[in-house]
């Protein structure tokens, strides 16, 4: 018996996160319990910015919905959600990032392997809610529109960009102080 639909597809975009992260040379500890808003916590061994070791907290969503444009990805979000990951990043121990995995509508088509590869599809972006404008006038399940910039691949070079905006939000006092 095979997963219901739902839960493949959120498995696989778990999968594809964690792939990426330890492609990168990354780490990515499963949050266990769905009370912090982050599936992910990815930290990076060693120095990186202003931080040693410094982590990020990562929410992952998966989807074949999403419109894609060409310079944003339309994903929507619960407003519940929308609004936890939209207040400042000062209120979190530390910086939450949105990472919407698309996958092609077959889920046969989501991977494929050979003898000198494994190919998973389709593409992964990310983006930083905190600070935007709450959306308290909707009820808690109410769909908030989200863009995530397609220049937000979510990459090696992608998760760098993550830890730098990490950086500046702390800076900024928007963040986990830097002692």
């Amino acid at each position: 018996m095979a997963l219901n639909r739902e839960v493949h597809q959120g498995r696989y975009g778990e999968v594809f996160v964690q792939a990426v992260v330890t492609a990168a040379g990354m780490t990515a500890q499963k949050v266990l319990e769905d009370d912090y808003l982050m599936d992910f916590v990815v930290g990076h061994p060693g120095p990186l910015g202003l931080l040693k070791n410094p982590m990020i907290g990562v929410q992952v969503k998966c989807t074949r919905k999403a419109r894609v444009g060409r310079s944003t990805i339309t994903h929507t979000l619960k407003s519940k959600y929308y609004n936890e990951l939209a207040k400042p990043a000062s209120e979190f121990a530390i910086p939450l990032f949105l990472v919407v995995v698309l996958v092609p509508d077959d889920a046969d088509a989501w991977m494929d392997a050979s003898d000198e590869r494994l190919a998973l599809h389709q593409a992964a972006y990310w983006t930083c809610l905190h600070g935007e404008p709450q959306r308290h006038d909707l009820e808690k399940d109410s769909p908030v529109a989200v863009s995530v910039p397609r220049e937000n691949l979510l990459s090696k070079d992608g998760l760098v960009q993550m830890f730098a905006l990490a950086d500046r939000l702390r800076m900024k006092g928007r963040g986990v102080p830097v002692q």
